[in-house]
């Protein structure tokens, strides 16, 4: 492979809705995201692919083969608020880059090959993974809806942008870990089982609102000093459970927010992340059973299932990294990717490579060129694999 070509594309990219000390901004329907799709656009046209553009923004390359079953490679181009150029960007010009490759091989495709640059995955503008649910045919959430008028959308155009699952052999999604495990495990390659559900809870800590001066501590009720119990216990449970659950309150307001009262109200949310719904669940409920009695109301505000990817694809991705010899580890995702959507239509499988510091939605985003090359050279492996039919259904990992 051309790894300063694909570096090359990968900083172009990432110089669009740049702004010094600050990152990159393309977020969805900008003015920088289509400048930055169009430039993915001409980089597939370059590299020979037919391409279209749906009605909710997606963009999508073409490589016939004699077999019209796809091989999909996909990803997003849309960035958070002064984000990095490796989130999502590098899916889909790596995927674009294996197309190249592949050509300049002479390796004639049986199948055909699709490079999605899904639009919207970050959320910030209709509301998250929203290409790839449309893609997808996942349920439009009520909250979309105003939000796509506002940007000239319909429910049909959501509707007319669906696939059908059936077309497809395969997706594969090539993303940076947006954590910290590859890198602290001197790891090259991450192998993706699945990733992880989320649960978040509402609670609301109701005590008596008194004079912070003139109330001595046995004689209070306050609903800071009970919330923080509450929180604590949250995170002592989830360390507890297992090794992969991941607790974070990162929203806490307090009534009536003065210095010298006493505040009489807290309210926050809890939010649980892990590879095992049920583990998530039993967390709750213990915490539900410890503070029972308590002015305390818990409400579930989200459930998102965990999504599991094909065993028989991560089963390749392995074999592929083992292959070439690269170090490879298990490790789940923390983060939500345009897998979650394509996996309920079609086998698919997530592969990742170190972020260094663990850093991503950050202007200090970064991977190694090492990494990026070897990340690529795996994608193009099991694409050829996949390609030739030597996917064996019996063979999990």
């Amino acid at each position: 492979m051309n790894i300063d070509r694909l570096m090359a594309d990968i900083k172009k990219l990432g110089n669009i809705g740049y702004e010094e000390g600050k990152g990159t901004s393309r977020m969805a329907y900008s003015e920088a995201f289509f400048k930055g799709r169009d430039f993915v656009k001409f980089l597939m046209e370059e590299a020979g692919l037919v391409t279209h553009i749906d009605a909710v923004g997606n963009l999508t390359g073409v490589l016939e083969g004699t077999d019209s079953k796809k091989i999909a490679i996909g990803s997003h181009i849309d960035t958070v608020p002064n984000g990095g150029m490796y989130d999502g960007a590098l899916g889909v010009l790596a995927g674009i880059e294996a197309v190249r490759v592949l050509k300049e091989m002479n390796y004639q495709n049986k199948h055909t090959i699709e490079i999605i640059a899904f639009n919207e995955e970050e959320g910030n503008v209709v509301g998250g993974t929203f290409g790839s649910k449309a893609f997808a045919g996942a349920k439009l959430e009520e909250s979309m809806i105003e939000k796509m008028a506002e940007y000239g959308m319909t429910v049909s155009d959501f509707n007319s942008s669906v696939r059908k699952g059936e077309d497809y052999l395969a997706y594969l999604e090539y993303h940076i870990e947006q954590g910290g495990i590859l890198e602290k495990t001197n790891m090259e390659i991450g192998i993706v089982p699945g990733i992880f559900g989320i649960i978040r809870y509402r609670v609301v800590v109701s005590g008596v609102t008194n004079h912070a001066g003139s109330t001595p501590m046995y004689l209070r009720h306050d609903a800071l000093e009970m919330a923080c119990n509450i929180i604590t216990d949250a995170y002592d449970m989830a360390r507890r459970k297992n090794n992969t659950m991941v607790c974070t309150i990162g929203v806490l307001n307090l009534e009536p927010g003065a210095v010298n009262v006493i505040p009489g109200k807290a309210e926050f949310i809890i939010e649980l992340r892990d590879k095992d719904m049920i583990d998530m669940h039993e967390v709750i409920e213990e915490l539900q059973q410890k503070h029972a009695g308590e002015n305390i109301e818990m409400t579930k505000i989200i459930e998102q299932e965990n999504t599991i990817c094909s065993p028989e694809l991560t089963a390749v991705f392995k074999e592929c990294a083992e292959k070439l010899g690269y170090k490879e580890t298990t490790v789940y995702s923390g983060a939500g990717h345009d897998l979650i959507n394509t996996s309920m239509i079609m086998p698919s499988a997530l592969l990742f490579i170190p972020s260094v510091n663990g850093i991503s939605h950050h202007k200090d985003e970064f991977s190694k060129e090492e990494h990026i090359e070897k990340g690529t050279m795996v994608l193009i492996e099991a694409i050829k694999t996949i390609d030739g039919g030597n996917l064996d259904e019996n063979k999990n990992y």
